[in-house]
């Protein structure tokens, strides 16, 4: 391993604490520094005087120590001397409190319910003195079975005059503390909702959430070196303000008082950050990123996200070889002078960095992120879409993805412990969790379970009661119970239940129309799918123009599919009746319910559709400029919504 010159002079300071170390230890052995003691009798200016010098001793050694090992540890040759030290000294500080607060959290997995009424008592403590907290008596409530006995199941709607007063400027409105800011959801199924984002919330998700995910990480495949850089997708999404002053923007957002810190994880100058068009954005996120062989990790926070930057190095390698190569930044970019000129000041040339590039990109790109980030310990994605699977196919062979949380807008739910699949186990001292049975949620009135009382291999709708000021909330996830972490729940992400297909209650899910897409082009092709987005014909209802792109009988029910396949496959092969019908009869294997409607007649036979390529690209920048969603958080939603959606979609058939 190559030591950069930061750590040369790390190198030298160590050889010079070592030398003064050295020093003290011979004058005290030959008592060339006790003259003070033999001037006075006094007991304490002896005491005061020896452990003078034994700590001074033990500074010494330590901070050698320090230097030593800072100097021998892999290193990107791009850190400043104040993210070094600021880098190693949080990685350390984390490792320090990992034992503590593992410790924590497997007391609260062995007795998850006692964890839960604890935190009750905070939130209600917290939150009496509000004017939710007074309306709805938080003063009288001091048990779970109190909670569920006063408190209604809510929904957005239930919060959204609190919300607004809150973002006229309002205190003590449904929170009793002080605010970071406002978080907004995507709003890829729904308009974006404004969540409160408390400070507390703040804190843990830079404690505990944090280190739990790192020690678990750390016993699987190791951590990276705390002076290796890493890879961050941003695009800037053009936070707003509240009429009360407050910010408003996604979970992933950098706000000027990161700038230092940002500044030291990554390589890209921060004038980069401000950039809000995707292309722009991630090109000089990866060409920073492949200057730098060292580089320790990348993060998502989607794999299909990753996937979409990868096929840019693909596609745009030759570009990116040149700029390194000259210290130049791709004169077709379409970014502001200002970011242009920091870019370049710091993008030096480095023709060597730029042939071991060229060398490993003409030899094909599976397994290319391996190979030119030798040193990179695991890839951060959440899987959408399979991504995942198509990242470790091809770019990412060889590299551990992992999705260490399991979380929202609204809160933080659970934490991945074992990485080998998307299981995590859930948060009871961070969050309140109810649950109703998947086939009692129709019910007007229906009765949740409790943390403790729910069963291995059932499904249910969760209820969460996070940080945030929501009680009892219901924000859409269904999960599945797949084991117990000693007595606490592990839980599986199913399906949003907003993503269902359902005309006449048959909830069709989306793992059941993924297979059968699957199922289908498997038989057609060995093309890859891209992307699928389903919708379902009440839609056409508000498009004057449907008839004309879509024949159908009045009153007539069914479903759209539309499909995007990799590469040339959109062009070489066309869908017929016969594929539509394998679709057909593999949902139907999938789900009874769907089955009996088709053979009654009541379903109609659903519409499979070849759309175009890049199809989804556009669908993707539609949706984000006629939404609150951004790209940092943007996950392709599974049904289509609106009739514009639809319409661009049916535009976009491969005829």
């Amino acid at each position: 391993m190559a030591r950069t010159k930061l750590q040369f002079y790390f190198l030298a300071t160590g050889f010079v604490f070592l030398a003064l170390f050295s020093g003290l230890v011979l004058r005290t052995l030959t008592h060339e520094d006790d003259r003070p003691t033999r001037e006075t009798s006094n007991f304490l200016v002896r005491t005061s005087w020896t452990v003078f010098k034994v700590s001074s001793m033990v500074t010494t050694l330590f901070l050698a120590a320090i230097c030593f090992h800072i100097s021998s540890i892999r290193a990107s040759k791009y850190h400043t001397l104040p993210s070094i030290l600021l880098f190693y000294i949080m990685n350390q500080m984390l490792r320090l409190f990992s034992g503590s607060v593992l410790r924590k959290f497997d007391a609260s997995a062995k007795d998850p319910r006692r964890a839960q009424e604890e935190f009750l008592i905070s939130r209600m403590q917290r939150d009496a003195n509000t004017a939710y907290g007074k309306r709805h008596r938080f003063s009288n409530i001091k048990s779970l079975e109190d909670l569920r006995n006063s408190h209604p199941l809510t929904s957005y709607d239930h919060y959204e005059e609190y919300i607004q007063r809150m973002a006229d400027g309002e205190k003590n409105v449904l929170i009793c503390e002080d605010m970071v800011r406002f978080g907004i959801t995507s709003g890829t199924t729904g308009k974006g909702k404004l969540i409160p984002i408390p400070k507390s919330r703040n804190s843990t998700q830079v404690n505990p959430i944090q280190i739990l995910w790192q020690a678990a990480i750390r016993r699987k495949y190791g951590i990276p070196s705390p002076l290796q850089k890493d890879i961050i997708l941003y695009v800037n999404p053009k936070p707003t303000k509240t009429p009360g002053g407050d910010v408003v923007g996604p979970m992933h957002l950098y706000t000027d008082d990161m700038k230092f810190i940002i500044t030291q994880m990554v390589s890209v100058p921060w004038e980069a950050t401000s950039i809000s068009t995707e292309h722009e954005a991630h090109y000089l996120t990866l060409l920073f990123g492949l200057r730098d062989p060292d580089i320790g990790r990348w993060m998502g926070p989607f794999s299909s996200q990753i996937h979409k930057a990868m096929s840019k190095v693909e596609n745009h390698w030759e570009q990116f070889v040149h700029d390194i190569k000259t210290g130049t930044v791709d004169k077709d970019l379409m970014i502001s002078t200002e970011v242009r000129e920091a870019c370049e000041k710091a993008l030096l040339p480095e023709p060597e960095r730029a042939e071991e590039l060229r060398r490993e990109f003409e030899k094909g790109f599976n397994g290319i992120m391996g190979r030119v980030w030798p040193h990179m310990k695991y890839i951060f994605g959440i899987n959408t879409a399979d991504f995942t699977q198509k990242l470790e196919e091809k770019y990412a062979k060889g590299v551990p993805i992992v999705a260490p949380a399991y979380s929202s807008t609204e809160g933080d739910y659970g934490i991945n412990l074992w990485y080998d699949e998307d299981k995590y186990a859930l948060l009871p001292s961070l969050c309140i969790y109810e649950f109703i049975p998947v086939k009692n949620i129709d019910e007007a009135d229906p009765k949740t379970l409790l943390l403790d009382e729910v069963k291995k291999g059932e499904t249910y709708e969760m209820f969460v009661s996070p940080l945030c000021g929501f009680y009892r909330y219901r924000f859409g996830d269904v999960i599945k119970v797949v084991d117990f972490y000693y007595n606490l729940p592990v839980i599986k992400f199913m399906y949003r239940s907003g993503q269902l297909l359902n005309l006449r209650a048959e909830k069709v899910t989306e793992l059941s129309v993924d297979e059968a897409v699957q199922h289908m082009v498997n038989s057609i092709t060995e093309t890859k799918i891209t992307n699928w987005i389903s919708a379902e014909n009440t839609l056409l209802s508000g498009m004057s123009e449907a008839i004309d792109l879509v024949e159908y009988e009045e009153g007539s029910q069914f479903y759209l599919i539309f499909v995007e396949l990799e590469g040339e496959g959109n062009g070489s092969i066309a869908l017929d009746k016969k594929h539509q019908q394998q679709f057909d009869e593999a949902l139907q294997e999938r789900n009874n319910y769907y089955k009996g409607y088709r053979n009654a007649g009541t379903i109609s036979p659903p519409r499979v559709y070849l759309v175009k390529p890049g199809t989804f690209k556009a669908l993707q920048d539609y949706i984000i400029a006629n939404s609150t969603a951004s790209y940092n958080q943007f996950k392709m939603p599974r049904k289509l919504k609106t009739a514009g959606t639809l319409k661009l979609m049916l535009d976009s058939r491969v005829v």
